[in-house]
């Protein structure tokens, strides 16, 4: 279960996923599920690659509605099916690390069972309070919020 209530340098939302775990890993760990839902609308996602284990790529290309597109680049710490991943953007894939990460922070996402459907909570850890400041004034809370609330839409589309 995640650990960290938010403190200065911690971020979180939860939300419920009326779906069971093993369908809301699978729209988390793969591109073509990830894809619908990972950035909030209108913005969209022109290419995504996932590798859910340490080391692995994960890379979204997100497309503004303005056409403008803004890549961010991060590595998956772990994965741990179907119930955590973590990610950061302090490397990339190989353990590569990053001269300017977007937020330094490391993430973690845990799908916890509750009854059929799943508790998601993601967690953004940073290591300097100001990071967190910045991240939540870039609008975290809202931008993370809608995309969990993408995946309540989403996931119960999908049967495994």
């Amino acid at each position: 279960m995640p650990a960290s209530p938010e403190t200065a340098q911690v971020l979180q939302v939860t939300r419920l996923i009326p779906a069971p775990p093993a369908v809301v890993w699978r729209c988390l760990t793969e591109a073509d599920r990830l894809r619908q839902w990972w950035v909030p609308a209108p913005v969209e996602v022109a290419d995504m690659v996932i590798e859910p284990q340490p080391g692995g790529r994960f890379y979204t290309l997100m497309r503004m509605p303005d056409g403008t597109e803004h890549p961010v680049e991060m590595m998956i710490l772990q994965a741990e099916a179907p119930r955590r991943l973590f990610f950061t953007d302090l490397m990339t894939r190989g353990f590569v690390p990053v001269a300017r990460p977007m937020f330094g922070f490391a993430a973690e996402i845990a799908l916890i069972p509750e009854g059929d459907a799943t508790r998601y909570s993601a967690i953004a850890r940073h290591a300097r309070a100001e990071d967190a400041a910045r991240h939540a004034g870039m609008g975290f809370h809202d931008g993370w919020g809608t995309v969990a609330d993408q995946l309540a839409t989403v996931a119960p589309t999908f049967a495994d």
